[in-house]
């Protein structure tokens, strides 16, 4: 059967004489079904082995007439229709001794030419309809000479008149016969020749070992039964089509390849035809399964495959209730990469590799994961024939693992995809683009953003689908909805601002590879002057436009709200104009550019009006910061100014939330402790909650815990921390809810929410927005009402719950100024509300602190209040110090300006607790006996999380310096904090130098620094008895200074 041994590895198949040898003992055997006219309802014929055995004879005899005989290494391009002639031709050269490459016709003229120089071509065998392309080659390169080779049925016919054509194709399986290239998408084409080893691996995955009770992609894919498919043959997936209905004996059935291939076509197809298996691009699936009557065509399959890209979840879902769906993977290099069919048919767009694969999952550090391939089977692995020196072969496929089923993963996209912003965020931006594809006004979507502060987006509309009136504006409106569902499931630094979106033009489309992918580099070259103009701050200022503001507060208003979107902020079209802009999510970085393009559009030529980061924060709502911007503009500074003092607002506050508790006597009596805990944690994904999740995971007096986050995707998010962490926790005894504090019952379904009530007896109150620039009233809706309904669930619970709130030193950061005469805070709760810093988030910690000490007073509820000062890093380094925290904003400032602080004002000593050690101090809190006290005085104790061994920050700056001027290659200047501050100031809040200068977004905070009172001491005696952790607690040193440091820029 044309098949040979080599090195003592399995036969491997020659492809000429395979296809001999089948035509000689099955001549009749289906090999190919094509159309009879571009009509199809004249109907179908089909070619046998002994007519593509003919045509292949036919070929070699044709080619050794015109061309002379081959050499062996004489290199014959083919570009021809997606019929029989083409499998026919490129075999037919293989026998006539010649090797073929099979490039694109829609490659570029400059593409082209550096293929064919490449692989060394000056001849083109081509079939007719392709004329134009042929033309653009010669054109470009005239010394290319070109044949037109004859029709199917005249190649069949001199075949079967001359007899079998005297191969001068070698049976040596390292011979490379055949070139393919790749996509392009990142750039020129680049020429992979394969090997008879290469091509045979698609006969040798027919023999592949599968586990007892499971099928694999080649069981199925593999099979004998016909096949439809639709790529062109120069693609690799339509050559492992090609080269699978020969090997494995399955017709091929192919669409008119006159007519451009489309998804009515596919169903027109599938309807006359009654094909086992189905491939397709996703593109054309999510088109086919719009309609009831492509879901039908589709339903007479029995497996739907696709690969070259992701498939749009729901639109799978679908296809899936009609069909079995499932994903395959390969490339030009690898081939078919061979995988499991799932278990469970809801996994559908999940691999599960099969033995013989190779595949290895190396973590790419951000959650994902790189396919890399090992050797471990030769004759399954194509890869491993085209680059038979290489001890691995890196895909650059990044993958997802499943959250709950080890060793299904999910596809992400490319490495290449992957955006690193200017501050060293990396997002990738497959899953937001494939998203907002799936809108039917949208033909393709391109984030952008490498090197740069911020992502934008690039959007091809679907012209066909608009109206013939649009514009840009009420595109982009139509659009918004969807783009903010895409926001939503992205992490903060991919987020797409509204004024970082723009449009296509319908003569500029994107530039996409054969398979209709996106090239992506060429692409983002191609558009270089309109993304060069996205970022610029004229762009912004050109949509937002300029207010006078004696047009009045209404007008004033619909400024704001305009400017609100055009920094990412998601108001709701119909919201309240008193609504606390910071519900909606709104960060920093929001605020600044908010602040920046009100003060551009309100500033003249004559007079510059300054709308400041300050004045944002204190006008948290539509109405304020309008009525700021009017009424309060003092010496070209828009101000606004509270009408009741501070410790009024606090006093009201916590009036509010207290008035109506439950007295402790009308309450039925806790039920006992019970044996081992079950808490509750919320905020487990933030970076104390992380740490808290896995010390309660560890303990063995914890049996269950229920994690309570705003994000629905929390799971995915804690599963990858811990797997960057390399931690290997047990899940089992862990149940994540998604929650809204905002609402009743902490928005849980009743069921779920009375479970909780029967069991928890340990409440971790974690989840907080740490900002220092917010009002009070910024933290009402969700933060100090979600502490009054903790209060509620422990009055209602069977255990009567003890809370252990995650406080701030904060709360107390004025104590010295009240206490003069005590040096250190103790561990009790003060109720004079001065107490605290003159800033909103150690305000609504000392507000939830004392409506705790009321629940615990009035109702009887048990709580801890935790008072946290400076959390660090990970004593072992595990994971990063988040970057955006006071002291690394401090230190990458510092690598930008060439200069760091010696000393940080008042902030010298530094008692600062590791990350990993703060995690056990709340564990340790969380689980100690709490008092037993039959009355409910003793019911609210404070312990401090501080680290009592202190060292001081003039000890650390050695170790800064020094990793600075490793990362920077320059030298590191230190100066005074003064100085470093007045240095800073200096500085144009720019995005990109906000990016390179974090420092910039917390000016105000630092400037506190140099005041005369700095944090107080918070004391440790109490606590130190409760944790074992804070009494033996060691001060921070410079190696972990260091280690941090360079975190910051791995």
């Amino acid at each position: 059967m044309g098949i040979s041994q080599h090195n003592g590895v399995d036969a491997t198949p020659i492809l000429p004489a395979f296809v001999d040898s089948i035509a000689q003992q099955e001549p009749d055997t289906p090999w190919m079904n094509l159309p009879r006219s571009p009509d199809l309802k004249q109907g179908w014929y089909t070619l046998s082995f002994k007519d593509l055995a003919d045509a292949v004879n036919g070929v070699a005899g044709w080619a050794e007439n015109v061309l002379g005989a081959g050499d062996g290494k004489t290199t014959v391009a083919y570009i021809g229709l997606n019929d029989a002639r083409y499998a026919a031709t490129f075999i037919g050269m293989m026998k006539a001794g010649y090797r073929t490459l099979l490039p694109s016709p829609r490659n570029s003229r400059e593409g082209q030419a550096a293929l064919f120089e490449a692989v060394q071509c000056s001849i083109v065998v081509h079939s007719e309809g392709i004329g134009s392309a042929v033309d653009s080659i010669t054109a470009y390169q005239p010394r290319i000479s070109t044949y037109a080779i004859p029709p199917f049925e005249e190649l069949r016919s001199l075949g079967e008149k001359n007899g079998v054509f005297s191969s001068r194709c070698g049976r040596d399986q390292n011979e490379r016969p055949l070139i393919l290239h790749t996509s392009g998408s990142t750039g020129f084409p680049k020429p992979i020749a394969l090997n008879h080893g290469d091509l045979a691996a698609i006969y040798h995955l027919r023999s592949l070992p599968t586990p007892p009770g499971r099928l694999s992609i080649p069981d199925v894919f593999l099979a004998s039964e016909e096949l439809v498919g639709m790529s062109p043959f120069f693609h690799a997936m339509g050559m492992i089509v090609l080269l699978r209905g020969i090997f494995s004996k399955g017709s091929l059935t192919v669409l008119p390849p006159e007519k451009p291939p489309n998804a009515q076509l596919v169903v027109e197809v599938l309807q006359q035809r009654n094909a086992v298996l189905g491939i397709f691009p996703p593109s054309i699936l999510e088109q086919v399964c719009s309609s009831e009557e492509g879901l039908r065509a589709l339903g007479k399959l029995k497996y739907v495959f696709y690969g070259g890209g992701p498939l749009a979840r729901g639109k799978g879902d679908i296809i899936n209730q009609w069909t079995r769906v499932q994903t395959v993977i390969g490339s030009t290099e690898a081939g078919l990469i061979p995988t499991l069919v799932v278990e469970d048919r809801k996994d559908w767009d999940h691999f599960e590799w099969a033995k013989g694969s190779g595949a290895v999952m190396e973590d790419n550090g951000d959650g994902l994961y790189e396919l890399v391939l090992k050797p471990e089977d030769v004759k399954y692995q194509a890869v491993f024939s085209t680059f038979p020196d290489a001890d691995e072969w890196r895909t650059k496929d990044l993958l997802q693992p499943h959250p709950e089923k080890p060793g299904l993963w999910l596809y992400k996209g490319r490495k290449d995809d992957v955006l690193v912003l200017s501050n060293g965020e990396k997002f990738n931006p497959v899953g937001f683009e494939k998203g907002l594809e799936s809108h039917p006004l949208v033909k393709g979507a391109m984030v952008v953003g490498q090197g740069r502060f911020q992502t934008g987006l690039i959007v091809e509309p679907e012209w066909e689908a608009l109206a013939s009136d649009h514009t840009p504006e009420v595109l982009l409106d139509t659009l918004w909805p969807k783009i903010e569902e895409m926001n939503n499931a992205s992490p903060a630094h991919g987020r797409v601002w509204r004024s970082k979106v723009m449009f296509t033009k319908k003569e500029k489309p994107f530039k996409r590879a054969e398979k209709g992918s996106i090239m992506r580099r060429m692409t983002v070259a191609l558009f270089e002057p309109e993304i060069e103009a996205l970022y610029s701050d004229e762009a912004s200022e050109k949509q937002l436009g300029k207010l006078d503001l004696s047009a009045g507060l209404p007008a004033a208003k619909t400024f704001v709200r305009k400017a609100l979107k055009l920094a990412g902020v998601g108001l709701p079209e119909d919201g309240d104009d008193d609504e606390d802009i910071f519900a909606y999510g709104v960060d920093s970085l929001q605020v600044l550019a908010v602040s920046s393009k009100l003060s551009h559009a309100l500033s003249t030529k004559d007079k510059r009006m300054t709308v400041s980061a300050r004045t944002v924060y204190a006008n948290p709502t539509i109405n304020s910061l309008a009525a700021a911007m009017i009424g309060e503009e003092n010496g070209g500074h828009a101000n606004g100014t509270a009408t009741i003092s501070r410790e009024e607002r606090m006093a009201r506050m916590i009036e509010k939330y207290t008035r109506d508790l439950p007295n402790s006597s009308v309450l039925t009596a806790p039920s006992p402790s019970p044996e081992k805990h079950t808490v509750v944690l919320t905020g487990s994904t933030g970076s104390l909650g992380n740490y808290v999740l896995q010390e309660l995971i560890e303990s063995p007096q914890v049996a269950k815990i229920y994690c309570l986050n705003r994000s629905g995707t929390a799971e995915d998010r804690q599963r990858e921390s811990f797997q960057r962490r390399d931690v290997a926790a047990d899940f089992s005894k862990v149940s994540f809810l998604h929650t809204d504090f905002g609402k009743d019952q902490f928005g849980l379904h009743d069921r779920v929410y009375d479970e909780l009530l029967q069991s928890v007896d340990v409440f971790i109150h974690n989840a907080w927005a740490v900002d220092f620039n917010l009002a009070l009233d910024s933290y009402e809706g969700t933060h100090i009402s979600g502490t009054r309904r903790c209060v509620d669930f422990s009055t209602q619970s069977k255990h009567r719950a003890h809370i252990i709130f995650i406080s701030s030193i904060a709360s107390v950061g004025n104590w010295t100024g009240v206490h003069p005469n005590e040096r250190e805070v103790p561990e009790r709760l003060d109720a004079n509300h001065t107490v605290t810093l003159p800033q909103g988030y150690g305000e609504s910690k000392h507000v939830a602190s004392l409506i705790l000490a009321a629940g615990a007073q009035r109702s009887g509820v048990p709580c801890t209040i935790a008072r946290a000062g400076q959390l660090a890093g990970p004593s072992n380094g595990d994971s990063e110090w988040n970057r955006h925290e006071w002291v690394p904003s401090i230190v990458i400032t510092s690598k930008a300006m060439g200069a760091v602080p010696q000393d940080l004002g008042n902030q010298d000593l530094v008692d600062w607790v590791p990350m990993d050690l703060a995690g056990k101090t709340v564990r340790d809190l969380a689980l100690s006996q709490h008092s037993s006290s039959t009355t409910n005085e003793n019911l609210a104790r404070v312990a401090h999380v501080v680290n009592p061994s202190t060292t001081t920050w003039p000890k650390l700056v050695p170790a800064v310096r020094e990793s600075l001027q490793e990362q920077s290659g320059k030298a590191v200047r230190t100066v005074s904090f003064a100085a470093w501050l007045d240095e800073l100031k200096k500085t144009e809040p720019s995005p990109t130098e906000i990016e390179q200068k974090p420092a910039l977004k917390l000016a105000d905070f630092y400037e506190g620094l140099l005041g005369h009172q700095g944090m107080p001491r918070l004391a440790t005696e109490q606590t130190s008895k409760i944790s074992q952790t804070v009494a033996q607690m060691q001060p921070v040193i410079g190696e972990m200074m260091r280690k941090w440091t360079q975190q910051w820029w791995a």
